[in-house]
């Protein structure tokens, strides 16, 4: 019974070492994906204020030099890596709340919610 134990320990700790999923090639960096997420989040708000302001994601793609498929691979190999992504996504939530404390006419986030 001891020996199963001992053998179930050491088969997970070898599974959870292992990468899981294989490194997309090409690999986009933690900063590029970050990049490319904050522009999704930009796009989807500006949808969601202002439906006639639709912007297809295929320009995204072009514009950050990839294709859906690059996208989703890379996605999903640092998704399977939750240290890293939670970090990622940590990144994007500063960044977003850092473009929201300031607008473009440098006007106080009070003044503007007077006016709407």
């Amino acid at each position: 019974m001891r020996t199963f134990f001992v053998l179930g320990v050491f088969l997970l700790l070898a599974a959870c070492a292992q990468d899981r999923i294989a490194k997309p090639e090409p690999l986009m960096s933690e900063e590029q994906l970050i990049n490319f997420h904050i522009d999704l989040a930009l796009i989807n708000a500006a949808i969601g204020y202002n439906e006639t302001h639709y912007v297809p994601l295929d320009s995204l793609y072009k514009f950050h030099g990839i294709d859906s498929l690059t996208f989703v691979k890379n996605n999903t190999y640092y998704a399977s890596k939750s240290k890293q992504y939670t970090r990622i996504f940590e990144t994007v939530e500063s960044r977003l709340k850092a473009m929201e404390e300031r607008d473009t006419l440098g006007l106080p986030q009070r003044l503007i919610d007077n006016k709407l």
